[in-house]
């Protein structure tokens, strides 16, 4: 065969390869197996999120009873997200901004 001789594929070459590769049809068959078992498992991660935020009407009404501590002296407020940080995380001292935001 020449170089300008090419040699169009034809229906038996493509069941040849069909055949050869082992059907070829197993990764798509495995793929939909997986599928369906994904389909079948019960979703428990929203139920137990939902299971927390059930509160009786005492514990809701409850104050608690944490205290916040004073700003240190070593401590400032970002102007920008307003959390308390530690000096260190001073990124812009004349506009009060932290290491976050700048």
């Amino acid at each position: 065969m020449s170089v300008n001789e090419i040699k169009e594929p034809s229906d038996d070459d493509n069941e040849d390869k069909s055949s050869s590769s082992g059907g070829g049809n197993t990764d798509e068959a495995s793929f939909e197996e997986f599928l369906s078992k994904a389909k079948n498992t019960p979703e428990t991660d929203e139920e137990e999120d939902d299971a927390p935020l059930e509160l009786t009407r005492e514990e809701r009404l409850e104050s608690l009873s944490i205290r916040a501590a004073p700003k240190q002296p070593n401590e400032f407020v970002c102007s920008s997200c307003r959390l308390v940080k530690h000096e260190s995380q001073k990124a812009d001292k004349s506009r009060e901004l932290c290491r976050d935001c700048v």
